[in-house]
């Protein structure tokens, strides 16, 4: 319910073709996508587990709506979370047997199965990372019907696997590369039409023969094979493709999963845009790319809301990837200044591109058509929308010039066709230039605080438009860390026209006090929004507050009720130089300080008042 720009979601109803990791896939082919930071739960699919919980079901985010479950408690794994590049992964203890199986799999005779883990220790000669079955038996201990498997030898660290052939022939890959424990590895078995490929970090393993058709497979166990040789350690990620993948695909999928985790691989890493220096834009990264005109992927979109695509557009050549991410930050305008003038807004979240050849030098893949899935945030005028690029790689967009001539070809789709502007490293963002024709779904038009006695603070806020808003909650805090809810305030649902809010906290507690709004709609989700501070104790006035401190967006700044006394602001760095600082009046003393430009350090903000100076030091 923030001042919002754009209010997308990360999925649409109708789903587009090159949905599945990276961008490769859709539903079709992309037979099953297990990820630990989706979609796990500690029951039937009702409460999300939280750090520690058993997971007793782990849903197919592929779109084929499987999911992978244990019925017996002592059998299930744990979720644990902030293990891996901050994500979360499900833990295995191999003396508890834990383990969970999926059914239901549409597949065929070739595959991809792809497992990011690692192994703390190796307890049972062979434990497993996955093993299909068509028997709706996933756990059997029969080598003949171990359709698909993934195993680490504990003799000698070394991943493997195996295939059976139609005709019943075992094929077992052959062992070639150690693991370290502790360590995560992206671990690929492909199963193509002539060979078993294995594939570590990108980087090519083992391999054995088929000399015949594969047989196809229906179900598959996480984290054991045989049904007692179980995992010991912790798995991030598991993907089976009921094809198998083209070395361009391999590549892509192998660098989402690199991205994503924070993982390096040995060949082809191409995606650089997750690392710190570059920032961590590595958040839904999917690509294209071609290695020769029958090895290639043109059209990809992933996770994500954006799609890429060279479809009608010549210009892809041999050797040459596209491949892109985003910082993850929010999908509306609150507190973003960093836009040209000429338009009157832009979403918070960046993209970044890698426009490189599997050297990683930089190419020139052409023109590309850009499309964003805007659902969610009602009705739009393609008109209105505005691509921006940083050209000049500054890290700004308001010296760029708008991309305007976006069109709707369907639904919640909007593209801006044949776009040269990209370039390796360069930044995208979203904006509009009508923020009133391309309405905003929920918006958000103020939200304030202000003591009213002794120890009662008054809140209020306003509303342009609701969509599904089921209510508010305001809620308190001391230190900006544990929050409390102290009123509830009934939503209108659905809502195009201004309407006004308050509620009262009448046991506010003395000194510095922190008050934020949630708004929950009426599927159980909810949004926080910036909080802002009030002071309940004498001489308020005479200080200083700011936060959030370190800088990590926009700062609020905060000096009480300076009536109508004139203000004045400096910024310096750390030594003592002034930088440019726009501070944005929020009302009842309280300004926003846009601090994209920053660059990361030490700096002191000074603010005169009529007989006295004020200063606080900031860091980023």
């Amino acid at each position: 319910m923030k001042h919002v720009l754009f209010l997308a979601v990360l999925c649409s109803g109708s789903m587009q073709a090159q949905t599945g990791p990276g961008g490769v896939g859709s539903s079709t082919t992309n037979a099953l996508w297990l990820r630990a930071d989706r979609g796990v739960y500690r029951d039937a699919g009702t409460n999300l587990a939280t750090n520690g919980e058993n997971v007793f079901q782990w849903n197919d985010m592929s779109g084929n709506a499987l999911f992978a479950s244990e019925p017996f408690s002592v059998n299930r794994p744990d979720l644990r979370t902030g293990v891996l590049n901050a994500q979360p992964v499900v833990r295995y203890t191999a003396a508890s047997n834990d383990r969970l199986m999926v059914s239901g799999l549409t597949s065929g005779n070739q595959a991809s199965v792809w497992v990011v883990a690692r192994h703390t220790s190796l307890p049972s000669p062979n434990p497993g990372l996955i093993q299909g079955s068509s028997t709706g038996n996933a756990y059997s201990a029969s080598a003949n019907l171990k359709h698909v498997g993934m195993w680490v030898n504990s003799t000698n660290t070394q991943p493997w696997g195996r295939g059976v052939r139609s005709d019943g022939t075992e094929l077992n890959i052959t062992q070639t590369t150690a693991t370290t424990s502790g360590t995560f590895y992206i671990l690929n078995n492909d199963y193509g039409a002539t060979t078993i490929q294995q594939y570590i970090n990108n980087a090519t393993a083992g391999s054995v023969a088929t000399n015949g058709t594969l047989r196809s497979w229906s179900d598959m166990a996480i984290g054991v094979q045989a049904g007692t040789e179980g995992w010991n350690g912790d798995i991030a990620e598991v993907i089976a493709f009921n094809v198998s993948l083209n070395s361009v695909q391999r590549i892509i999928v192998a660098n989402y999963l690199a991205a994503k985790y924070g993982l390096g691989l040995t060949t082809s890493d191409l995606y650089l845009q997750d690392n710190p220096g570059n920032g961590n834009y590595d958040h839904d990264v999917a690509g294209i790319g071609r290695l020769s005109s029958t090895n290639l992927h043109t059209d990809a979109r992933g996770s994500g809301i954006v799609q890429i695509s060279k479809a009608g557009h010549a210009g892809l050549g041999d050797n040459e990837f596209l491949i892109w991410g985003h910082d993850n930050r929010d999908m509306d305008a609150w507190g973003v200044t960093d836009y040209p003038p000429t338009i009157q807004g832009r979403v918070a979240r960046v993209w970044r591109v890698n426009e490189v050849n599997t050297s990683g030098t930089a190419v020139d893949v052409g023109n590309v058509d850009i499309t964003f899935d805007l659902a969610g945030m009602g009705s739009v005028t393609a008109g209105d929308l505005r691509l921006l690029v940083d050209t000049d790689n500054d890290g700004l967009f308001a010296d760029e010039t708008p991309i305007s001539g976006a069109t709707n070809p369907s639904g919640t789709l909007y593209r801006f066709s044949a776009v040269n502007a990209l370039a390796n490293n360069r930044r995208f963002s979203l904006g509009t230039a009508n923020a009133i024709g391309t309405p905003l779904p929920i918006e958000l038009i103020a939200f304030n605080a202000r003591p009213v006695g002794a120890r009662t603070v008054r809140t209020w806020w306003s509303t342009a438009t609701e969509t599904n808003n089921a209510g508010f909650q305001v809620e308190r805090s001391i230190d900006l860390i544990t929050w409390d809810e102290v009123a509830g305030v009934v939503g209108a649902v659905n809502s195009s026209a201004v309407l006004h809010y308050e509620a009262y906290d009448e046991e506010a507690p003395a000194g510095t006090v922190y008050y934020r709004l949630r708004q929950t709609d009426l599927d159980g989700r909810s949004e926080v929004f910036d909080p802002v501070a009030v002071r309940l104790d004498a001489g308020a006035d005479d200080d200083l507050l700011v936060y959030p401190n370190p800088i990590d967006g926009p700062m609020t700044v905060v000096l009480g009720d300076v009536g109508d006394a004139q203000v004045q602001f400096q910024l310096c760095d750390a030594r003592g130089r002034e930088v440019s600082a726009t501070l944005e009046p929020m009302g009842l003393g309280a300004y926003r300080l846009a601090t994209g430009h920053l660059m990361p350090g030490s700096y002191v903000l000074r603010v005169q008042l009529p007989g006295q100076v004020r200063t606080a030091r900031l860091v980023r």
